[in-house]
């Protein structure tokens, strides 16, 4: 949607208060007349001659055109009518003051002053005008007509009060110009701020705010939002200019408007279009011709310049719009992720798992750790005496509306939200607490793993804060151990190398969790102080089948032992597994083959039993 497409916003500023006056005038005039034609009947009453029937009627007729003068401000009456319908009023000057010509002009006078201010409040020189011309008629038909010997006021007191009333109009046509002015300068500075919030000046489309403001009152269930980024378009940049790409955008998105002239299309950011249609479009269709047109060649200045788009479609079902173009995006990262040029329609189930992952997310806020979080303990065991050597520490949430929610799930959406800093302190505060409560009741000593995030590790203070947490639950610091995966190597790392050395200077151990599957080199397993490699489960799973699986696996268990590293084996869950590991010379073991997740409570008969 184009600006130059739409109504001047300024037009619009300008008959929105035009239409206020004349609403506020209507209303005036009825007070007026309401308030006068009870003081008239109130007035006769009192005379010698007492309320007459002529009185009556005339008291009624006035209050009934100030009736319809409210209306008439009320009404849709065109701009161009409705001053000069309204002005009618100001016949009632003459018609009011009849009886009182003979007594002289004092009453025309109030009653012509009135209506002049009434009029300055709609700042209309038409009715300015109207009520100036009838009140000078009204004034000199009283000084001419009036009969003699009646009046008691002079030519000289006449022509005063024609003049005020001169005067009183020219002050108010000054004021009505400056009020216009200022009006329209005013109304201009808010059209131009709102063309700066809500239109792009490249494009000269409308923005994401606009698009979302305006589709949010036409959508329906069904209805189709594309989001279309047109691919590669920084090399357009690098290669012929900004200015050159500025003016590519601004024909794609005329090339868009022109095409699709029954959809709100807007300019998201960068390089990217939002497009809004009805449900009767097909996605497939929609986008094809969207493809074809910004396919065909865009000449700019004797540059042939080719672009290609990947569009990512969802459906408007309910949910805000926002949360609808959330939902392109992640088909937009699909269509670039399997090859430019696409389209991808987000189906029903990602938006499920869209909307479920919001809602996780905001129940995290919620969430208190003792009463919705719980942790378990794994053991883990020699992988030639099967004794319980050590444990893994596992968070489970425990949701009030989803019940058990998968560490798989919920872990990443709390790193999303840092709450993984909160959560991964209390998990480890808890697991220490634990291995001190079996300490003191004389069960052996083991090895408690605990994960940390990489968010964690990055964290200045981390090492102040676990040596804080030993310090208060008592517990050994070699016999925690710190697990992490391999994706604390995608930044930071020089960072993370000198917290996990220090750490490792205090006597905590450090695990390296499911390697080979991540980013680690060579180099950085030698740079780290590493106490322990975990195999994770899918090779572990696959080295009984295939022979380079099992390559894999005891290339790891050989490269552990050089670097003077334990192995622990994760996801065993068949003897013929830990029977091979055995032999390949795996120390640890664990899996489900052994021992699943357990409660601290029974763990301890486990640890009875292996004393």
């Amino acid at each position: 949607m184009k600006a130059h497409d739409r109504p001047s916003s300024a037009n619009l500023h300008y008959h929105r208060e035009v239409k206020a006056n004349y609403r506020l005038f209507g209303m005036i005039i009825f007070v007026l007349t309401s308030c006068g034609s009870a003081l008239y009947v109130f007035s006769s009453a009192l005379s010698r001659s007492g309320l007459e029937w002529s009185d009556s009627w005339r008291a009624g007729l006035i209050f009934i055109v100030g009736l319809v003068q409210l209306l008439i401000g009320k009404s849709n009456l065109s701009d161009q009518l409705k001053p000069h319908v309204m002005s009618s009023v100001f016949l009632l000057i003459p018609f009011i003051n009849y009886p009182y010509i003979e007594s002289g002009a004092q009453t025309v006078w109030a009653a012509s002053l009135l209506f002049l201010l009434t009029s300055l409040v709609v700042i209309n020189r038409t009715m300015l005008l109207y009520a100036t011309g009838i009140s000078i008629l009204s004034l000199l038909y009283i000084w001419l007509e009036a009969p003699s010997g009646t009046s008691v006021f002079t030519a000289t007191d006449h022509i005063a009060r024609i003049g005020l009333i001169l005067i009183a109009t020219l002050i108010s046509l000054l004021i009505h110009t400056q009020y216009v002015t200022r009006l329209e300068r005013n109304i201009d500075y808010l059209t131009r701020l709102k063309e700066q919030a809500f239109f792009d000046p490249v494009t000269e489309l409308a923005n994401r705010s606009f698009f979302v403001i305006e589709t949010e009152k036409k959508a329906t269930s069904g209805d189709l939002i594309c989001l279309i980024d047109l691919d590669d378009f920084k090399t357009v940049n690098d290669a012929f200019g900004y200015r050159t790409g500025d003016r590519a955008l601004h024909v794609i998105g005329s090339r868009l408007m022109t095409r699709f002239s029954d959809c709100i299309v807007a300019k998201a950011s960068g390089s990217a279009f939002l497009l809004h249609a009805d449900a009767h479009h097909s996605a497939q269709g929609l986008c094809d011709e969207i493809l074809s047109s910004i396919s065909e060649r865009v000449q700019i200045d004797f540059k042939q310049i080719n672009l290609t788009a990947s569009i990512g479609v969802s459906f408007v079902n309910g949910e805000s719009i926002d949360h609808v173009i959330n939902d392109a995006e992640i088909a937009l990262f699909t269509a670039k992720s399997n090859r430019k040029n696409t389209f991808a329609i987000t189906d029903q189930a990602t938006q499920n798992e869209r909307k479920r992952a919001m809602q996780l997310t905001r129940d995290l806020y919620d969430a208190e750790l003792d009463r919705d979080f719980f942790v378990l303990f794994q053991p883990q065991v020699g992988a030639s005496s099967h004794r319980i050597t050590g444990a893994e520490a596992l968070v489970r949430w425990n949701h009030p509306k989803y019940g058990l929610i998968s560490p798989l799930e919920f872990i990443p959406l709390a790193e999303r939200t840092r709450f993984i800093e909160t959560l991964g302190g209390w998990v480890m505060r808890k697991a220490c607490l634990q291995g001190k409560h079996w300490l003191e009741h004389g069960r052996k000593p083991i090895t408690i793993a605990v994960n940390v995030s990489p968010w964690q590790l990055r964290q200045p203070d981390f090492t102040e804060k676990v040596l804080e947490i030993l310090t208060d639950t008592g517990f050994p610091p070699q016999l925690l151990e710190i697990e992490m995966t391999e994706h604390i190597f995608v930044d930071g790392t020089m960072q993370i190398i000198d917290t996990l050395n220090e750490l490792h200077r205090h006597g905590i151990r450090i695990a390296l969790d499911d390697f080979g599957t991540g980013f680690s080199s060579m180099q950085t397993l030698v740079k780290l102080p590493f106490d322990q490699l975990k195999i994770p489960k899918e090779i572990v799973q696959e080295a009984i089948d295939s022979e380079e699986k099992r390559a894999i696996v005891e290339m790891i268990i050989q490269l552990g032992k050089r670097l003077d590293m334990t192995i622990v084996a994760e996801g065993v869950e068949m003897t013929a597994e830990a029977e091979l590991l055995q032999q390949l010379g795996c120390h640890t073991l664990q899996g489900y083959l052994f021992h699943k997740p357990l409660e601290a409570l029974y763990i301890e008969p486990l640890l009875d039993r292996h004393a």
